[in-house]
């Protein structure tokens, strides 16, 4: 298992380094959440998960992948075309970045 964060979406609130914080923690200048790990330990599993249905801004996405490569997981994934019209009505609804959703 992987996960990302998507940059764009996170909100900062930090909920994801409560729940599981030696895969996730909060970059010092901005609060922006990151993963520490490149592969989750399966032992982690279950906890990545919860941390990914608790994001309160759906940031986090897990990539259930154990094959060696995978298209799919990259370390900068192309967004489908359903996130990028996401992500382009969330820019026209709110241009200053955060939707404000808690």
């Amino acid at each position: 298992m992987r996960v990302v964060i998507d940059q764009d979406l996170c909100g900062t609130t930090g909920q994801c380094v409560l729940t599981v914080p030696g895969t996730f923690r909060q970059r010092e200048p901005d609060g922006m959440a990151e993963v520490c790990v490149a592969t989750v330990p399966q032992a982690l599993h279950a906890a990545v998960r919860l941390a990914a249905s608790q994001c309160p801004v759906a940031a986090i996405r897990i990539i259930e992948s154990d094959a060696g490569y995978d298209e799919h997981a990259s370390a900068d994934p192309a967004p489908s075309p359903a996130e990028a019209e996401r992500h382009a009505v969330k820019d026209q609804r709110n241009p200053g970045g955060h939707d404000g959703t808690v």
